[in-house]
């Protein structure tokens, strides 16, 4: 490939003047050097070396984006991407990202060794981290030197960057809108709930919207899983052994939701006329099933644009302040209601 220098030499200026343009530094150069300069860089198909340029720089412009998958019984490991939740986040962050210049790593983290290495061995620019709970934030992602975003992640206390939408809010609202709807036995599935993250926000939003409405909650309504089509048909296969027991119940994500619904009505039970779904995502394959599933819509674009914006702004050096970013929601009043 043809260098710099030999490129200088073509074009009857300095190495530095060649390097303005391919920086893109027009205000250095004059406009009719840098349109002899770039007809030259295209006539030989020039391309930046950017590993060269990089360790001039200590600068990869690589985000890591990871995913953490530190619970031994998930099922769900080798098929995380069933979820079109993860790409459509994913779309978006990369999307930004190279928008900006940066490239995207992906990678699922089991613990901190990992994860540190990949950011010494790479040179990692900055981390965006999707789904984190307490424990893997004190633990995993505790001792990061590099700018870090955390996504769908409950760190407040933890002074971090986070990105996360109304799930308390959404929550209550769906719960609200069964109730309103004339359900009173409104069972919940979820992932566990016991550590902080946003299965148990959702499930404090599910709480108080029973206890608003005056409607005692029974431990035997909530029913655990993963956010999975086939955890959700596991725990739908539960709810139609006791159909009678429940007229609704509040999903915390689509996914899991619609297995939910595929077991009912597998087991013969109408939905809504015998039990209400409502779910939470607003996913495309919401749509694509009958009935229509209720949910609560976030904008999984909008986040991701969110996530680049303020990790940028820590990793290009604009700001050092926290961030925690709060998304609004919306309720999509369907078929399955």
């Amino acid at each position: 490939m043809i260098s710099i220098v030999e490129i200088a030499k073509m074009a009857r200026v300095s190495k530095m003047t060649v390097s303005n343009v391919i920086n893109k530094k027009y205000d250095k150069v004059s406009q009719e050097t840098r349109e002899r300069i770039e007809k030259i860089l295209a006539e030989h198909n020039y391309t930046p070396n950017l590993f060269a340029r990089n360790l001039k720089s200590n600068k990869s412009k690589i985000v890591l984006f990871a995913i953490p998958q530190t619970l031994e019984n998930d099922p769900n490991k080798n098929s995380t991407f069933s979820n079109p939740f993860y790409g459509e986040l994913i779309n978006s962050v990369e999307y930004n990202l190279r928008k900006s210049g940066y490239f995207l790593m992906l990678r699922f983290i089991t613990d901190e060794e990992v994860l540190n290495k990949l950011i010494v061995n790479w040179n990692i620019d900055g981390v965006v981290v999707l789904g984190a709970i307490n424990r893997e934030i004190n633990t995993v992602f505790k001792n990061i030197e590099v700018p870090i975003v955390f996504v769908d992640t409950y760190a407040a206390e933890s002074g971090f960057d986070t990105i996360n939408v109304e799930d308390y809010k959404g929550a209550y609202d769906a719960v609200s809108y069964l109730i309103e709807s004339g359900k009173r036995k409104i069972a919940m599935a979820a992932s566990s709930v016991l550590e902080m993250g946003v299965a148990r926000i959702r499930y404090d939003g599910y709480r108080s919207a029973l206890e608003n409405n005056r409607i005692e909650f029974q431990e035997n309504w909530f029913f655990e899983g993963f956010p999975s089509s086939e955890s959700g048909e596991e725990i739908g296969f539960k709810i139609a052994a006791r159909k009678k027991d429940f007229d609704a119940v509040f999903v915390f994500s689509d996914m899991m939701a619609i297995g939910v619904m595929k077991s009912l009505r597998k087991n013969k039970v109408k939905i809504p006329e015998d039990i209400a779904i409502v779910g939470f995502d607003g996913l495309y394959i919401g749509d694509l099933i009958e009935p229509r599933l209720s949910t609560v819509k976030q904008n999984i674009v909008a986040k991701g644009e969110k996530v680049v914006e303020v990790l940028l702004r820590k990793v290009q050096g604009h700001s050092s302040e926290i961030e925690q970013v709060v998304l609004p929601v919306e309720l999509l009043k369907k078929e399955s209601v």
